[in-house]
């Protein structure tokens, strides 16, 4: 079976104990792709102010890439670099039905995400989680930017 994708763009809320809602499409590729209720959060592996989000599939691909990539007799600096900075930052959350799940405090931070949270989908190499306001920043593209605003501007209405 093919890997599913995760596609389009929500807004959601963070309650005071930081937990989100995993948009339901992003959990059925969730499901599909792994076939459990964990998510993967790890601070962006492009230094972006975001989250890289994965499945554990989605994880599986990255090891193997790094098994791949490094010889399986030594570890070199630039290895351990390479895995540190994947695996030593992710965060494997658990999540409910409704896709309710915590984001770790520290992963809040580095995001800077607190009342608003932007989930953006990434295809087949999973997806990014962003503060809404620092997305805006961030996006060089119109058509973004007026998808963004208008999803804000709804969600600060009510």
């Amino acid at each position: 079976m093919a890997a599913g994708r995760y596609e389009g763009i929500f807004l959601g809320s963070v309650d005071g104990k930081g937990r989100i809602s995993i948009p339901a499409a992003f959990r059925d590729v969730i499901q599909q792709n792994a076939g459990d209720r964990r998510v993967v959060f790890m601070p962006s592996r492009s230094d972006k102010d975001c989250l890289d989000c994965f499945d554990s599939a989605g994880m599986a691909r990255i090891d193997a890439a790094h098994a791949e990539r490094f010889p399986a007799d030594e570890i070199s600096e630039e290895e351990e670099e390479a895995r540190f900075g994947t695996f030593g930052l992710a965060h494997n959350q658990g999540y409910e039905e409704t896709g309710r799940c915590v984001i770790p405090e520290e992963l809040r931070e580095i995001a800077e995400i607190d009342a608003l949270v932007l989930f953006v989908g990434g295809g087949s190499r999973g997806f990014q989680v962003w503060n809404p306001d620092l997305f805006l920043q961030y996006n060089k593209r119109p058509i973004f930017d007026k998808l963004v605003r208008n999803k804000l501007k709804k969600a600060r209405a009510k």
